[in-house]
């Protein structure tokens, strides 16, 4: 690997291979085949003596340009990008998950990858064990039992806690288990999973802060060679491949991705203060919060700041309602991390139809609003949130 610059800025808008004269923009290869030499270039290709591209389900310059930055922000040997951010869990999982294998995971998790791995127990026998996010002792206890993956997502969607990653990947290591842990909320900005805190591979929705700008669907996955490897193997056969321009769009998101961040985390901070303090709001969800019960594991966790995503509970669904049907410069919308701020109703989408139990593990209530702060002006913001909120305050 390359000796790459330190700072977040630099990594995301030059990446870490040395400039070279040519077009200052990754070109967009959008073609789904490549012309070869020669019968021998074919065979020294697919046999590692060379580099070079064959068919774009397998490799294409633009997603590796896209997929060697991401690696370089997380502080990781390899990356890849794929066509969403199920893409690169799926992949992750299954390359290291086969039939009648087990995975242990935090319970608190993002629907789409709860239904995932209910999927995989359901069909193919796959065992799942689930641990609070906070007991590290409790996952501690499900590893005394082989396992084949220890899957971790921090912070949580949509109640923000943590798991501790440094002790999970440690716990994980000495059971002969591969650790994954889904850093979407969090960013390559404000933690660094693999290169600080041990963990095997990262995965993103890529979709979210990576882009930056709600205009692509993408995954990112990052970690040693070795994994990494294995699971494009895996990707290539499930066929989530990107397409060249959705990588050319993630790439670009990718140079401003530590100046969006920064001004998320601290729009974030400021209104999460601001709801705390509000008589309509029972109960805020950040980690940036002194209140919050982790805020100490996550000043250690995540030095770059507390992310853009927060989450605050209303008295119940209708008041969540005439909280999204109030806002005017917040918009009513799923998915999260980009420029402008979006709201959502939890129990409406990401985690539409789950079972009331597993919601309440979860601290989601039917009034649990998810906010993605973006990056308007913060007054803004305040004054927005304050309009919606004044018809729930109970006079």
């Amino acid at each position: 690997m390359q000796d790459a610059p330190a700072g977040e800025s630099t990594l995301g808008v030059h990446g870490r291979r040395p400039g070279k004269p040519g077009p200052i923009t990754t070109p967009v290869y959008q073609t789904s085949t490549f012309v070869l030499e020669s019968a021998a270039h074919v065979d020294d290709i697919y046999e590692g003596r060379v580099a070079g591209d064959v068919y774009s389900r397998y490799s294409n310059p633009t997603l590796a340009s896209a997929a060697d930055r991401v690696a370089a922000l997380e502080g990781a040997e390899a990356g890849l990008v794929v066509a969403s951010g199920m893409a690169a869990i799926s992949g992750a999982v299954l390359a290291f998950v086969g039939a009648g294998g087990r995975i242990v995971a935090n319970e608190d998790l993002y629907g789409g990858t709860h239904r995932l791995f209910q999927d995989l127990s359901a069909r193919f026998g796959v065992r799942l064990d689930t641990f609070p996010s906070a007991d590290t002792d409790a996952l501690r206890e499900l590893l005394r039992e082989p396992a084949d993956v220890v899957y971790l997502e921090t912070p949580t969607n949509p109640t923000l806690r943590l798991v501790d990653l440094a002790a999970a990947s440690e716990l994980a290591r000495a059971a002969g288990a591969v650790s994954i842990a889904d850093s979407t909320f969090a960013s390559p900005v404000n933690a660094k999973p693999h290169r600080d805190l041990g963990v095997d591979l990262v995965v993103h929705s890529a979709t979210k802060f990576l882009g930056g700008h709600a205009d692509i669907t993408a995954g990112a996955v990052a970690g040693s060679a070795a994994h990494v490897t294995r699971v494009d193997l895996m990707a290539r056969s499930l066929g989530g491949t990107l397409d060249p321009h959705a990588a050319f769009l993630l790439e670009r998101g990718l140079k401003t991705v530590a100046l969006r961040v920064n001004a998320c985390n601290a729009n974030a901070l400021r209104l999460a203060e601001h709801l705390e303090a509000h008589p309509a709001v029972r109960k805020v969800h950040y980690p940036g919060l002194a209140s919050h019960p982790q805020h100490a594991l996550a000043k250690r966790q995540m030095p770059g700041g507390f992310g853009g995503v927060l989450s605050f509970d209303l008295a119940g669904f209708d008041e969540a309602k005439a909280f999204l049907d109030g806002v005017r410069v917040i918009r009513n919308a799923a998915s999260l991390g980009g420029v402008e701020s979006l709201a959502m109703i939890s129990v409406q989408q990401s985690h539409r139809g789950l079972p009331d139990a597993l919601l309440a593990r979860s601290g989601i209530t039917r009034g649990t609003v998810r906010l993605s702060v973006g990056v308007e002006d913060i007054a803004d913001l305040l004054a927005d949130v304050d309009r919606a909120l004044a018809p729930l305050v109970k006079r």
